[in-house]
């Protein structure tokens, strides 16, 4: 099973990222891949092809790392990587970054006792909005970050989910695996 575990967003969050496409899929000349809306998420951990046998330690190092729940808001967008043609536009928290962090540090340190690989690079919670296949410097990304600032709505992060992610010719599809509650 191909898994990883994060943060489901409220439909207004589809909305407003459905907005932004439409808007700006008519503006860019570069080759973008749009994630569907629908499918948005704030990523905590990528897990990869995963034995089903795997899962129980997996809800459990969730588990234990949590520590309540706490309001999360979208914020600024950005690029990864930041400099050069970007390959991954996305929006960030300007609200609930630090708590989305400790709970990154806890979910991936039990993990690791799971025997999972502990993540080397510097987590940063964001969403994805796209994936940029072939970037055009005669595009407006500068235009297109401002577009991402806007007033997202705020919301309470009371769970955690692990999804399956089953890739097919029309694009992913996610499932529900488990969900855990952040309340200890």
């Amino acid at each position: 099973m191909r898994l990883f575990i994060g943060i489901p967003l409220p439909s207004d969050y589809a909305q407003i990222i459905r907005k932004i496409q439409e808007a700006w899929k008519k503006r860019l000349v570069s080759q973008v891949s749009w994630v569907r809306p629908e499918l948005a998420h704030v990523t905590f951990k990528f897990l990869g092809e995963v034995d089903e046998e795997k899962i129980p330690a997996i809800v459990q190092a969730m588990r234990e790392a949590a520590r309540g729940s706490f309001e999360a808001q979208g914020g600024a967008g950005g690029f990864f990587p930041p400099r050069g043609g970007p390959r991954v536009v996305w929006v960030g928290l300007r609200q609930g970054r630090e708590e989305c962090a400790e709970y990154f540090e806890k979910l991936d340190g039990g993990l690791a006792k799971a025997g999972f690989l502990a993540e080397s690079k510097p987590f940063c919670p964001h969403l994805t909005v796209a994936r940029v296949k072939a970037a055009m410097r005669s595009d407006d990304w500068p235009g297109l970050l401002v577009d991402l600032k806007r007033d997202w709505p705020a919301f309470t992060v009371s769970h955690v989910v692990l999804w399956q992610s089953i890739l097919k010719s029309s694009g992913p599809e996610y499932r529900r695996v488990a969900e855990v509650g952040l309340e200890k």
